[in-house]
């Protein structure tokens, strides 16, 4: 059996607007999990989450974590299935009969008017 190793990245959510962000190898924190910094060691580990410290403090992020990922040859990949909707954004619109995202532009339907909140909107 082929064990993977491990190792951890240091996340959090923008304070600014709540986006989920990973702490880049500039020390900037970034939207994109490719770019986070790679902690392979305990000291690693210790000076991510002391940045992480830091910058909550100064009201950067809110609640910084480490989280354990993979390095696979596409990339990293979260351990932990919480990490990886957290990453990559919800998945339960893919699971959605007929849903399609829409069209740049395009205007939500609206119901007719007589209809019931949860009545189907006729095509026009």
């Amino acid at each position: 059996m082929n064990k993977t190793s491990t190792v951890s990245i240091l996340t959090a959510n923008r304070l600014r607007d709540g986006i989920v962000v990973f702490l880049d190898f500039e020390g900037d924190w970034s939207e994109t999990l490719a770019e986070a910094v790679v902690a392979r060691s305990a000291d690693e580990v210790r000076a991510l989450q002391e940045r992480g410290t830091y910058d909550a403090v100064r009201n950067i992020v809110v609640e910084p974590y480490l989280i354990e990922v993979r390095e696979t040859a596409r990339g990293l990949l979260p351990m932990r299935y919480r990490e990886r909707v957290r990453a990559a954004g919800p998945s339960v619109l893919d699971d959605v009969p007929g849903y399609g995202e829409p069209a740049a532009g395009q205007r939500e339907a609206q119901p007719e008017r007589g209809t019931t909140h949860g009545a189907r909107v006729r095509a026009a």
